[in-house]
């Protein structure tokens, strides 16, 4: 790696005084509402250093022997060897990929070198990720694993379309964290961390004329702990801020940071866009030759333009740098069509629609201007600021009846729906956010209400029927092209629901629940399990929803079932479902919150109804719309007034939108 990358890299570097942090919080980054308390540490002796320093280093390493070549070599010589061709470029920068899912054998396929070979991952024991880390170029590049021969994405990484209609992951490569130790008697120096629970070393290179070793990598933005090794010792460097590591003993530390990059975000009916620039510092403008990237499909449904398409430059480190740039949509010849500014005051071209004409060559003709690194949005030939953009992607988890969608029979049912799906698609949906249905409806009656009415936003994934099934959506065309039938049932989910529930033994207890109240009309059974195996639901007359609660919970207890019992609903009757402690709203949330690697401050719950406390009064924002039932409302007046719950004063949709606001994520 280059050392100007390095150098911009460390310009980055923020100060880690967080006690938090040296536990494992790693993935923490502290967002608009929720600061970071730090807590001041001590400085760390010398003598404390040198008695480290002996202690041997027991790991596997990844050693870089050319740019061209990667291989992974263990510190005592044992050779698991893997090699692969690497696009030449001036900066490469080791980037770090892990599988936490099944599989024997996983593969990791990507752009940086034209999809032409895999990098096979390592796993380093049973039920251990597979990691590998490869030196990649700096810039924007789509990749996918394959898993015993199947292609996978990971739901932990943001996604794309790519312009041959392929999901795959997609990340911007950028030096994000950097080391630098002072060793000119030293022979080798490697860098061990706990972005990888101290699995791998990465190796350092020395600048003969000071004897300082530099290096740097890519990772998630968050806050990490290393420690180097010197000709095999392990030690610290104390000039640094330093810490203790559970296990470890003394560590640097430090949070890795994104770079401030140009994000171009693009809402185009072309199939193709290219993305032309160019870059420029003060007093020296932007001249000589275009570079063309080709832009990648975000993850949004678009709207009345066509869809959206976004492209990342990364800057090369001089202040005050610009960009100057255009759009094409990647043809030749007569069929070439631009948006350049000149073309926005008619119309034609600026918003990338067809009849943009071919009158420039790329190298005339005015162009855009970006005065600073930052994300922006160009449409209708005008840039706009897009922050959401650039900030970490969150999950919205949201009930569906009487908060994504208002009251059943009213004219202006889906009204606030559409106002939430335009916001939606045109903002945390570009940033790769993740949006969740949590309902107890059943797949069948989401994936009815979604095609029978387009102005509900397209969920990500579902957790339905009270949080006894979750479902991903995995079609290969991605979000912005899905046609409703790629729902996938999560099935380590489901199986973990077996422990401690016995269908069986429920459906005793409820017809002698049934057989007591027989011939009323007070209780029904809506489904026995043939639906959903791990819930059994009753219509209970509102009179006996307190006795049908009591009733199934103690008898259920009597045979060592624990049974969670959760009523919703209002008017004369109630729905009363009975499912394993281990299911239910907040707890899928908080399964599908793990399976996204998002920390609990990203992860926001919206409702409307007493079947909703148990996620909203998780360990996350919330939102309660302003039309909630007034069971709800009561708890909520019980509860801390500190802002993790906020009530708004929108209904339905629009209370969503106006929470969002409020918890400063909009």
């Amino acid at each position: 790696v280059r050392q100007r990358s390095f150098a911009a890299a460390t310009d980055m570097l923020l100060p880690c005084t967080s006690q938090r942090g040296v536990a494992g919080w790693r993935n923490y980054v502290p967002p608009k509402a929720f600061a970071v308390q730090a807590v001041q540490r001590g400085r760390i002796s010398h003598g404390q250093r040198a008695r480290l320093s002996s202690r041997r280093l027991e790991t596997r390493a990844i050693l870089l022997k050319s740019p061209e070549r990667a291989s992974i070599t263990s510190v005592d010589g044992a050779s698991t060897s893997q090699s692969v061709d690497l696009v030449k470029e001036e900066i490469l920068v080791p980037s770090h990929f892990t599988w936490t899912g099944e599989g024997t054998t996983v593969e990791v396929w990507g752009s940086w070198n034209g999809w032409g070979k895999a990098v096979k991952m390592h796993c380093s024991g049973p039920g251990q990720p597979h990691r590998a880390i490869i030196p990649i170029p700096v810039g924007g590049h789509e990749y996918k694993f394959r898993v015993d021969g199947a292609w996978r994405i990971s739901v932990k990484e943001s996604t794309v379309n790519s312009n041959e209609g392929h999901l795959n992951n997609f990340r911007v490569v950028h030096p994000t964290l950097a080391f630098e130790i002072p060793a000119p008697d030293a022979q080798s120096v490697w860098v061990v961390g706990d972005w990888d629970n101290w699995q791998y070393m990465l190796p350092l290179a020395k600048d003969p004329s000071t004897g300082m070793w530099r290096g740097a990598t890519h990772l998630r933005p968050g806050q990490y702990c290393w420690q180097y090794v010197l000709d095999g010792r392990v030690v610290h460097d104390p000039d640094t801020e330093s810490g203790l590591y559970p296990g470890r003993g003394l560590v640097n530390m430090a949070w890795s940071v994104d770079q401030l990059l140009f994000r171009i975000f693009y809402c185009t009916g072309w199939e193709d866009t290219h993305l032309m620039f160019r870059r420029g510092t003060p007093g020296s403008p932007p001249s000589g030759p275009f570079t063309r990237m080709r832009m990648v499909s975000a993850s949004s449904r678009g709207n009345e333009l066509g869809r959206w398409f976004t492209g990342v430059v990364v800057p090369s480190g001089e202040e005050g740098e610009t960009l100057e740039f255009y759009l094409t949509n990647g043809k030749s010849g007569a069929d070439l069509k631009e948006d350049r500014p000149s073309r926005s005051a008619s119309g034609a071209g600026a918003s990338g629609q067809p009849g943009g004409g071919a009158g420039d060559k790329h190298a005339g003709g005015p162009v855009y201007t970006l005065p600073r690194a930052g994300s922006f949005k160009l449409s209708w030939g005008s840039i706009r600021p897009f922050p959401r953009g650039a900030e970490p992607r969150f999950m919205l988890v949201s009930d569906i009846d009487g908060t994504m969608i208002g009251e059943h029979g009213d004219p202006a049912q889906y009204a606030s729906s559409r106002r939430f799906r335009d916001y939606w698609e045109s903002g945390p949906a570009l940033a790769g956010s993740i949006l969740v249905f949590n309902t107890g409806r059943s797949l069948g009656q989401v994936k009815e209400l979604l095609r029978t009415q387009p102005d509900v936003a397209q969920p990500d994934a579902m957790i339905v029927a009270v949080g006894t099934k979750v479902f991903i959506n995995l079609e290969e065309v991605g979000r912005g092209k899905t046609t409703g039938s790629g729902w996938v049932e999560d099935m380590e989910w489901t199986n973990s629901l077996d422990v401690g529930w016995n269908l069986a033994t429920v459906r005793r207890h409820a017809r002698r629940l049934i057989d007591q109240h027989g011939g009323s009309g007070a209780l029904s059974v809506l489904d026995d399990g043939s639906e959903h195996q791990h819930r059994f639901s009753f219509s209970a007359d509102v009179s006996i929803v307190g006795d049908v609660v009591k009733h199934m919970s103690e008898s259920c207890a009597r045979d060592g079932l624990e049974v969670r019992l959760i009523a919703s609903g209002n008017g004369s009757h109630r729905y009363v479902d009975c499912v394993p402690m281990s299911a239910g709203k907040e707890k899928a949330l908080q399964y599908l919150r793990a399976k996204y690697e998002l920390p609990e401050h990203y992860v926001v719950a919206a409702g409307d109804s007493g079947n909703d406390i148990l996620m909203l009064e998780g360990d996350h924002p919330a939102i309660v719309v302003g039309n909630a039932q007034a069971e709800l409302l009561g708890w909520l007046t019980r509860q801390p007034q500190g802002g993790k719950v906020v009530l708004a004063d929108a209904f339905y949709a629009d209370g969503i939108l106006e929470g969002l606001a409020r918890h400063g994520l909009y």
